[in-house]
């Protein structure tokens, strides 16, 4: 256990609260990161008090959400933040930490909020530059989107991580990670390679017998999609975005072809 930054720990039937303690900066962010995320596997489901710890680096508050995808993400890892000061909570604000990990103002608050998915939920899984990872991707994605209770959009999405995944095998040939994550807008899915240049760089092909489709199947299928660079790799991203609710006639609009109401 790190003491440095352990202020109090209350193990509880159904969940445990910390109470950090101290500077959240640069030179503490490992500490609570080994901290958190040695409480979120042996308790997992972790509510953390920040009413006396104090924010110095604002990309420090990056290690909450950091650590809950390390640990496997929601609902592997439950993990909401309450009582921070106002700069804290400036912080957390503008990096947007609360749409991965709740951040709410009381303890009771944070009990009542414990079992609610955040607004955004991800999940990495690195996979291996071999023949076997396009399935093993697959499988990891269908597990999260039944654990993410959104089974209905494993389908479309498997298409997606399939030529992705395949993509970093066969032609940028290095190890890579899948990253899920699911917010209103849908499932986005990246897949980071470890090859620098520009020469993998992704394209679609012109279509033949037995090549060329897999990024025209990523573009047809995904709402979106592009290309992020790195001196080390690439990151090729899509949104599969949430299909539209189908449309409900109120059965007072339904009709004949008349024209008259049906009863």
């Amino acid at each position: 256990m790190v003491s440095g930054v352990l202020a109090g720990l209350d193990v509880r039937d159904d969940h445990a609260v910390v109470a950090l303690s101290g500077a959240l900066r640069l030179g503490t962010q490992a500490d609570v990161r080994r901290l958190l995320l040695k409480l979120l596997t042996d308790h997992r489901r972790l509510l953390v008090d920040l009413s006396r710890m104090r924010l110095e680096w604002l990309p420090a508050v990056q290690v909450f959400p950091a650590v809950l995808t390390e640990a496997g993400g929601w609902p592997a890892g439950l993990l909401v933040l309450f009582g921070a000061d106002d700069r804290m909570a400036t912080g957390l604000g503008r990096l947007h930490v609360g749409r991965t990990v709740p951040v709410v103002a009381t303890l009771a608050a944070a009990q009542q909020r414990l079992f609610e998915r955040p607004d955004r939920v991800v999940r990495d899984r690195e996979l291996p530059a071999a023949a076997a990872a396009p399935g093993v991707a697959r499988a990891f994605l269908r597990d999260t989107c039944t654990d993410w209770e959104v089974p209905a959009m494993a389908a479309d999405a498997a298409l997606v991580v399939t030529e992705l995944v395949s993509n970093a095998v066969q032609h940028a040939g290095s190890e890579s990670r899948l990253h899920i994550g699911w917010d209103d807008r849908g499932l986005w899915i990246e897949v980071r390679d470890y090859r620098p240049g520009d020469d993998a760089r992704p394209r679609p092909r012109v279509l033949g017998a037995h090549h060329g489709r897999g990024l025209h199947v990523v573009a047809a299928v995904a709402t979106h999609w592009g290309v992020s660079d790195h001196p080390d790799g690439k990151t090729v991203w899509a949104l599969v975005a949430v299909p539209p609710a189908p449309r409900q006639i109120h059965p007072s609009t339904r009709r004949r072809r008349d024209g008259t109401a049906l009863p």
